[in-house]
């Protein structure tokens, strides 16, 4: 992996860390990067005690899927500064949404502007997983941390280490994103994903002369 490309991922890891810790804050416990949270919940739900919730947990699993198809159709062929273009369309749309929610009271644990900003922060994740494509033909993964679990148990048992401190990094960027938006955004409410944008921006300039890939 290339040292941009280093700085790229882990650049990414943070803002994956800083969208999900922004929903279960905000959204009542779903998530719109990892996925593998709203499939538990739901499943354990239907169980145990179905909610409202669970409903939206559906759409967004469902969201990310058709989301990722038509993101893919729409971006797979442009350039990286139409990427983050998108992306930052979409952070501010989240913005507003979640905003205009909190403030007129209709961001309930039953209420549909609950369901609409999460599915908004969902297609939002998806689209800025999808601005650089050949990060996921890596060893790591940025939506998928059980994976990265288990290639750092591989890699410390085959002594990679070089590898090792990669995968570190990301883990340490993703986390930082949760740890420091989880701290603002008891203050801030969705204005945290406002700090979104200066990383949009300065993948924007590094990657401005970057073809599609």
């Amino acid at each position: 992996m290339e040292k941009r490309d280093i700085s790229n991922y882990c650049q990414l890891a943070f803002v994956n860390g800083v969208s999900d810790a922004i929903s279960v804050l905000m959204l009542h416990k779903v998530f719109v990067v990892l996925m593998t949270g709203n499939l538990i919940y739901f499943v354990t739900d239907v169980a145990t005690k179905f909610v409202f919730g669970d409903w939206v947990r559906i759409t967004l699993l469902l969201n990310f899927i058709i989301s990722g198809i038509l993101i893919h159709s729409i971006i797979a062929k442009r350039n990286i500064q139409f990427r983050i273009g998108l992306a930052l369309f979409l952070v501010i749309m989240y913005f507003c949404a979640g905003t205009y929610a909190v403030n007129f009271n209709h961001l309930s644990d039953t209420s549909w502007g609950f369901l609409i900003v999460a599915n908004i922060a969902t297609v939002m994740s998806v689209a800025m997983n999808n601005i650089f494509y050949r990060l996921h033909k890596t060893k790591f993964n940025l939506v998928a941390y059980t994976m990265n679990l288990l290639n750092l148990a591989h890699m410390i048992a085959e002594k990679r280490y070089s590898d090792l401190k990669l995968l570190g990094i990301t883990f340490i960027s993703f986390i930082s994103g949760l740890l420091v938006a989880s701290f603002l955004v008891l203050d801030l409410n969705f204005y945290t994903i406002l700090m979104i944008i200066p990383v949009l921006i300065n993948l924007y300039i590094v990657n401005r002369n970057q073809t599609a890939d």
